[in-house]
């Protein structure tokens, strides 16, 4: 039996494989049922010798087959490649697309890099070409020394290095979460508007200033905000947090993590969060206050609220703790688009690294496989340290 597809996924080395999966600029990650996997309209399904099979069967393994992905890889699968065949389309020769030609394959990595397009964006889809011809049996023209050549000399002449958001260490978090408690003077009790209509100069999904679904979302924020802190989380792991993950101890918070990003097949993992010096950033009475104010009982642990006050039934979507670090940062007087969801994970290990936590215990807490995948988070923590050579010169 044959898989062939039309997609993309991402690899962090120098020449993808497609054996990893693809970023998700939403955040998605793999469902856990079956059921809830995209379409067949998201990709060209079909198998060799499926006569072999029943109906039934043949469909149970296409679903097993697109299980072994995220969904949102299936996603970015399709629009990568789409945009491939799109460029093959588009040349006076009209080259094939799948199989390609290491020419072909070449030719469109120069004509991205010279259109602007960062080297990120082309080393995945470069694992898109990658997988489609994998997947197709075909000749791969992704892993040919000519593609290999090509490649090396755009990451020589554009650079590889990826934009970071900076790190909302201890001092800024402790500055966000005092805005919080500290609302406008002039904050109006109500709007006006009818039940029906988003109040002028809102955005849909903000609470009003001074309303009973502001203080409401400041309770909900500071929960979220230190949980997704002192856990490590990254941002779909912190909604993807039920109530039933989080036991309260005497030690502080046990979070249970079902699946992450580096862990698919959900293993899961204990993530322990303890209770805090002071009580305003302290994550285990945040949660405990989020708790009680919203009368949580079972399900999502964050979710969201209407303008009314009310708490939905519904998760947070992963981007919308983007949205909820960025707006508190704002109004503590940070630029926001300094900051995104991943500046909670990004500062606790930073924060930790500074304070001279040791690599492996800030590996465990925030579920690093290797050193060097943290080593880009602790740096800028340890780079005046009690080893910093250049304090130590006698200047």
């Amino acid at each position: 039996m044959v898989l062939l597809t039309r997609d993309p996924g991402e690899k962090t080395s120098p020449m993808p494989t497609g054996r990893e999966p693809a970023a998700d600029p939403t955040g998605g990650e793999q469902s856990a049922e079956v059921a809830r996997l995209p379409a067949r309209a998201d990709a060209e399904v079909a198998w060799d010798g499926d006569a072999d099979l029943t109906a039934a069967l043949a469909g149970r393994v296409t679903q097993y087959a697109r299980a072994a992905r995220a969904t949102s890889t299936w996603r970015a699968y399709d629009t990568d490649l789409r945009h491939f065949r799109a460029w093959c389309a588009a040349q006076p020769t009209v080259p094939t697309a799948v199989p390609a030609s290491a020419l072909t394959v070449a030719g469109y990595i120069a004509a991205l890099a010279d259109a602007g397009y960062k080297p990120s964006t082309i080393r995945r889809r470069l694992a898109a070409i990658s997988v489609a011809h994998q997947l197709a049996k075909a000749p791969n023209p992704a892993t040919s020394p000519e593609v290999a050549t090509v490649w090396d000399g755009i990451r020589r002449v554009h650079g590889t290095r990826p934009a970071r958001k900076e790190a909302l260490e201890t001092s800024l978090l402790t500055r966000v979460l005092a805005a919080i408690d500290e609302p406008p003077a002039d904050a109006p009790t109500s709007t006006g508007a009818p039940a029906d209509e988003t109040p002028k100069g809102a955005l849909a999904g903000d609470a009003v200033p001074g309303s009973a679904a502001a203080a409401l979302a400041a309770v909900r924020d500071r929960a979220l905000l230190l949980v997704g802190f002192a856990g490590c989380l990254r941002r779909s792991e912190l909604v993807g947090l039920d109530v039933a993950d989080i036991e309260v101890t005497a030690d502080g918070l046990v979070l249970s993590i079902r699946s992450s990003k580096t862990d698919q097949e959900g293993a899961g993992a204990l993530v322990g969060v303890a209770y805090g010096s002071y009580r305003p950033t302290c994550p285990v009475r945040a949660w405990q206050a989020w708790a009680a104010a919203a009368r949580l009982t079972g399900g999502p642990a964050f979710r969201g609220i209407n303008r009314h006050g009310h708490v939905g039934a519904s998760r947070l979507h992963p981007s919308s703790v983007a949205r909820i670090v960025q707006r508190r940062a704002a109004a503590a007087g940070l630029d926001p688009a300094d900051f995104a969801g991943h500046s909670l994970r990004s500062g606790f290990a930073t924060a930790a690294a500074r304070a001279g936590v040791a690599d492996r215990a800030i590996m465990r807490q925030g579920r690093w496989r290797s050193a060097s995948s943290l080593d880009s988070y602790v740096r800028a923590g340890r780079l005046f340290d009690r080893d910093n050579p250049s304090g130590r010169v006698g200047l």
